[in-house]
């Protein structure tokens, strides 16, 4: 899915995420995985992942961010997307 900037603050990709990616010497702060390498035949390209799951929050603290490959980032947000999923059938239902 693609990433709506919109909901991000205006510095997002000249400032917070350089940083942050420079923080992890350009590697997943999870596995270790370089950036703009190859694994299993697919290029890798960190992403910047909410460790809160509060992507809307633009108080940005770096401690609040890591840089994780794409992999990571699914598996770091497994239980949340499933919570709201859950959470958004609730209402569906509630709302009928």
């Amino acid at each position: 899915m693609p990433i709506d900037y919109k909901r991000y603050p205006p510095n997002w990709k000249t400032e917070i995420r350089p940083a942050i990616l420079k923080r992890a010497n350009n590697c997943c702060e999870h596995c270790g995985v370089e950036n703009y390498s190859i694994r299993d035949g697919k290029k890798i390209v960190l992403t910047i992942a909410h460790l809160d799951h509060d992507e809307e929050n633009w108080n940005i603290s770096y401690d609040r961010l890591a840089a994780l490959c794409q992999r990571c980032h699914l598996r770091y947000d497994a239980k949340e997307k499933a919570r709201r999923r859950k959470s958004d059938k609730n209402q569906l239902k509630l709302e009928l």
